[in-house]
């Protein structure tokens, strides 16, 4: 055979091979095929058994929607002071025998800070006791030449009343009642109204008489005392030193009751009463205490355009001191009877404010119209979208920035109101508009 006759037969053996193979992938395709058609008729019909998906519940916090007081703070920062500090100091010289107190020391009134010497100011008292007597036993020889006429006395207290009333009246002027009151003094004199009291002076009983009290007195301010109760600091002497008349000894602190001293700007006084309620915070102690307006000064700063308002509180457990910074949160405002709801109830959206009202286990998205607010509530003034709000309905507080209309809520807690003034029993003629 030539060469192209033998390509001839090569190619129609390899086009016979391909038929062949091409009637065997036919029959394996239509099977593949059937097998998919009843796969398909089986899902379907498993799909038609199955029950639809149910609906997530979202988990959320609600509180409660209020009538009451709207209270519209005014704040304020300051510090503690106390109302009563003194300067301890002597009253006589000497040398001091005994100190007994320590800075820190909390002492009762009374109580004894320090003494000095006492032995000269005994012995002054006794001095003046001897004299005392000398002048007694003086007046005792001669009581019998010198008593007072009695009616002559009353008559004197009664026309010096009389000039003294002139005299507030306007009627006499201080020298005409100086004098007449003299000549008052020389006549009852003649009439024997002032006797025993000339003579006690005349013997020198009456001067006897005041240098024992004074020496008596003198005695008892060897003995330094706390005049009120309160805490020593500022200690400056020791035993054995020699001391002055009005020296230094310590300083005593009272703070069982102080007051907190806050600068309110002029722009929120107008409203601004004493006896109004305070919330007061130590941020040093993270304590909050309930407490009233005592004074507001009738001044302002001039530089700071503030009024100093003093705000009195007790400090039972000793927990703060003069000079702790303070603030205060006072009820400027008081806005009776407004419907509210929890402030973390409100959301904005597309500039508009809404809330989620819980209806059953679903939430209803309500357009409302809001009002005044704190950092606690919001006043609500109005409703759209055909729903309402009342006291005592719930709102969504929590998880609800995603929230649709209609969703399927579960609670999970339910948010107490706080209402911050309760302590005061704001309301009635406290309430301000």
């Amino acid at each position: 055979m030539n060469p192209q006759s033998l390509r001839f037969i090569r190619v129609l053996l390899v086009l016979g091979t391909l038929a062949l193979l091409g009637g065997c992938l036919d029959g394996g395709d239509g099977a593949a095929a059937d097998s998919t058609a009843a796969d398909t008729t089986a899902t379907a019909g498993d799909s038609q058994k199955k029950e639809p998906r149910k609906e997530k519940a979202i988990r959320v916090n609600v509180g409660a929607v209020v009538r009451d007081n709207l209270v519209l703070p005014v704040f304020a920062d300051g510090a503690i002071r106390t109302p009563r500090s003194l300067e301890v100091k002597t009253k006589v010289g000497g040398q001091l025998t005994e100190v007994l107190v320590r800075d820190g020391d909390k002492v009762r009134r009374g109580q004894v800070l320090a003494r000095i010497d006492p032995r000269e100011y005994e012995i002054a008292l006794e001095e003046s006791r001897y004299r005392h007597l000398q002048a007694l036993s003086q007046m005792a020889a001669e009581a019998d030449t010198f008593s007072d006429n009695h009616a002559a006395l009353a008559d004197f207290t009664q026309r010096r009343q009389e000039l003294e009333k002139l005299l507030k009246r306007g009627v006499l002027s201080r020298d005409e009642y100086q004098n007449q009151l003299l000549e008052l003094e020389m006549e009852s004199l003649d009439k024997g109204a002032f006797r025993e009291a000339v003579f006690q002076q005349r013997t020198g009983l009456a001067e006897a008489r005041m240098a024992e009290e004074r020496a008596r007195l003198n005695l008892e301010y060897t003995e330094i005392r706390a005049p009120f109760a309160g805490i020593v600091q500022g200690l400056t002497v020791v035993a054995g030193e020699i001391v002055s008349i009005n020296q230094s000894v310590c300083t005593l602190f009272d703070n069982e009751e102080l007051e907190a001293v806050v600068n309110v700007l002029e722009a929120d006084l107008g409203n601004l009463e004493t006896g109004r309620p305070v919330l007061l915070t130590m941020p040093a102690t993270d304590q909050t205490l309930e407490t009233t307006v005592d004074v507001i000064s009738p001044t302002l700063d001039k530089a700071t355009r503030t009024c100093e308002v003093i705000i009195r509180f007790k400090n039972t457990d000793g927990r703060y001191r003069p000079g702790m910074f303070v603030r205060a949160r006072i009820a400027g405002w008081v806005h009776p009877d407004k419907l509210m709801i929890p402030k973390d109830a409100l959301l904005v959206r597309d500039n508009r404010p809404l809330v989620f009202k819980r209806v059953e286990d679903r939430a209803q998205w309500l357009y409302v119209d809001i009002g005044l607010q704190n950092d606690d509530w919001v006043e609500i003034k109005a409703v759209y979208s055909g729903g309402s709000l009342e006291p005592g309905d719930e709102v969504v507080v929590s998880d609800h920035l995603t929230l649709s209309h209609e969703a399927k809520i579960k609670v999970r807690k339910t948010i107490a109101p706080d209402d911050r003034w309760g302590f005061a029993g704001l309301g009635g003629e406290d309430a301000q508009q």
